[in-house]
């Protein structure tokens, strides 16, 4: 059978941004091809090659993309598997943090309509509220809640990928994203083809030079310069790994804590690979061990593995770093 092969020039394996980005890529078009596209990369610090069975520009993709952008995304910003992000908020100022009984409801009404509709709900649900960490929280404050006198409410946590600071929610920072594409539907090309960074808006902590320092910005103020597209896409690449945890932390299998804030580690693969495919990969030994065996990476088509640690800011979770390549 022939498959097509469209290389995305703006998503290099060496970005976070760009490597999420690919990943989401593959979610959004998942129910939108008669075939399910895989992905590969060209190399180390080389673009995402994407595989489908029909032809493709980049033009062609962008419009695809287009076609899953929220209507209204203040209402619901992820209209793939609506009633996820447009939860209403049961304490924490961020509604995916909700009491553990509350997230069991919601995780067992999901899996049933996976089950009976083949709907991905229960999927995403899981990719987006952490089950596995879980701790008190003040139900208006969102600081811990002493435990003396009574048993307290124990409150999930969601994935660690996003970093969070002062009133950013990932639903709020996914509304703005989407907002801006919509805004400017150029947005998704640009995404992957030629970045192209947008005064004022902050992305979502996932691309260090949003950050916006004076001597970067033509104005000689600091100010946020985030991609649009390329975060829009990449929040979508989140469906790709599974939350794992304790009552410390919230995890998932891509998310180190060598370092004092965490770190996403990711590898890139020369064979074309499903998204099922890319999250085997993700959590194989392998790819996580400190002093891997060459040989058996190359058995699994990894050609470089990448680090990029969370950095911190005064009274927030900061960025994720510029990567620093692992392997080779």
């Amino acid at each position: 059978m022939t498959h097509r092969e469209l290389e995305l020039p703006a998503l290099v394996g060496n970005s976070p941004l760009g490597f999420l980005a690919a990943l989401g890529i593959l979610q959004l078009t998942a129910p939108l091809l008669d075939q399910p596209a895989r992905l590969s990369w060209r190399g180390p610090d080389a673009p995402a090659l994407l595989h489908t069975r029909q032809p493709l520009t980049h033009q062609a993709l962008a419009d695809l993309l287009s076609t899953q952008l929220p209507d209204d995304p203040a209402k619901e910003p992820l209209p793939l598997v609506p009633g996820i992000l447009s939860l209403p908020r049961s304490g924490p100022s961020d509604a995916l943090r909700m009491p553990i009984d509350t997230a069991l409801h919601h995780l067992r009404t999901h899996t049933r309509a996976e089950r009976e509709h083949n709907t991905p709900t229960a999927h995403w649900f899981t990719a987006l509220v952490n089950q596995l960490s879980i701790a008190p929280i003040e139900k208006n404050t969102g600081k811990s809640r002493s435990t003396r006198g009574k048993q307290p409410d124990l409150y999930t946590s969601s994935t660690p990928l996003f970093g969070r600071g002062g009133q950013m929610t990932l639903a709020n920072n996914w509304t703005k994203a989407a907002e801006e594409c919509r805004k400017d539907p150029t947005h998704l090309l640009a995404a992957l083809t030629a970045w192209r960074r947008v005064d004022g808006y902050a992305g979502a902590n996932l691309d260090h030079h949003s950050t916006g320092d004076a001597h970067m910005v033509s104005q000689g103020k600091p100010t946020q310069q985030g991609v649009p597209g390329a975060t829009w896409l990449a929040l979508h690449g989140f469906a790709t790994f599974r939350l794992t945890g304790n009552s410390t932390y919230a995890q998932t299998t891509s998310w180190g804590r060598a370092t004092p804030n965490g770190a996403l580690t990711w590898p890139i693969w020369r064979p074309p690979l499903t998204t099922t495919s890319i999250t085997t990969l993700l959590e194989h030994p392998l790819v996580r061990t400190l002093h891997p065996d060459p040989a058996k990476l190359q058995n699994l088509g990894v050609t470089a593995i990448y680090a990029a640690p969370r950095t911190r800011l005064p009274q927030a979770d900061g960025p994720l770093q510029l990567s620093q390549r692992t392997y080779p």
